[in-house]
């Protein structure tokens, strides 16, 4: 048998193997052994988690009190929202996780030895551990986590349905959404690259213009217009700048600026958004009201660095 067609049986048997485990999960149902003993944890009841998995390590932190509101915080940024949720979702689908593996020799296989597993640590008081758990492989076609007490060889399975719902990564944490400003909350854009500037914005009618310097103003491309004002409505970074990496850019002068003026009584305030080249497929990207440096794909902002030239309708047919 040739390399080839041994790996693609070999994939097979794996893949058998785990579907396995799953019909046993769900076989297990709720009358047979879960994970039972552990200490509660929650988002009340922990002020500190810990997600390490080598040496990547997340430290989320919760502050605030009782009269002001909680909050958790990675790296000094609040955590996003929706994130959190869908991690201690997954916290809580612990205490009622399903036995799949006794049996040690399955730990590496599945992802939960000792030095192969994350490690999600929970504390009270931000010293006293309270659990710790080794989170293991996750499969898309099966949507699960294994996982294992630490000490203990038994592995439990929870539904998952990410599969950095327990990432050691700092960055995955943080709020990845740049902008999101409604297209009936935009008033006017500003757009200067280099020497070249500018304004977006409708006439009495409604109609949009784009309007230069000297005050000449002509039609604007409706589907330019789209463009911008649908990346507008969802803009989400590829990642973050760390601080070495941010260091000596100069965003005072900016590759590309876009200035989105909004309604006075809209939801979103006035923002700048202020870019710079990093490689031949990111922009680094500021916001002024924010400390936050986001590293952008160039194909997703490609609909919104528009060119006076892109605004333009074309005429010559007329």
């Amino acid at each position: 048998m040739k390399s080839k067609q041994l790996g693609y049986v070999l994939m097979a048997l794996i893949a058998v193997g785990i579907a396995g485990l799953v019909f046993r999960v769900v076989a297990l149902g709720s009358d047979e052994t879960v994970l039972e003993g552990l200490v509660q944890v929650s988002s009340e009841a922990s002020d500190k988690v810990v997600i390490q998995h080598g040496e990547r390590m997340t430290e989320l932190i919760r502050l605030g009190d009782t009269e002001t509101g909680y909050g958790w915080f990675a790296d000094d940024e609040a955590v996003f929202e929706p994130k959190l949720n869908q991690f201690w979702l997954a916290v809580s689908d612990f205490y009622d996780a399903q036995l799949v593996a006794t049996n040690p020799a399955n730990h590496t296989r599945m992802g939960v030895a000792d030095d192969q597993g994350i490690e999600v640590s929970f504390f009270q008081d931000r010293r006293s551990l309270q659990e710790k758990l080794i989170v293991g492989i996750w499969k898309p076609d099966v949507r699960l986590c294994y996982v294992r007490r630490a000490g203990k060889d038994d592995v439990f399975g929870i539904p998952c349905a990410q599969g950095n719902t327990f990432t050691p990564e700092p960055d995955g944490w943080k709020n990845p959404v740049v902008a999101a400003i409604p297209p009936n909350e935009v008033e006017s854009l500003e757009f200067t690259y280099g020497s070249e500037q500018f304004l977006i914005a409708p006439d009495p009618n409604g109609e949009w213009l784009i309007i230069f310097p000297e005050g000449q103003a002509e039609p604007a491309n409706p589907a330019a217009i789209n463009s911008v004002l649908g990346s507008l409505q969802l803009l989400l970074s590829a990642g973050f700048a760390d601080d070495r990496e941010t260091e000596g850019l100069n965003f005072a002068a900016p590759d590309a600026m876009v200035r989105i003026n909004t309604v006075p009584d809209g939801s979103t305030p006035t923002t700048r958004l202020r870019f710079l080249n990093r490689d031949d497929l990111t922009l680094y990207l500021a916001i002024p009201s924010i400390s936050t440096v986001f590293i952008v794909e160039k194909q997703r902002v490609a609909g919104l660095l528009l060119t006076a030239q892109d605004f333009l309708l074309d005429l010559s047919g007329r």
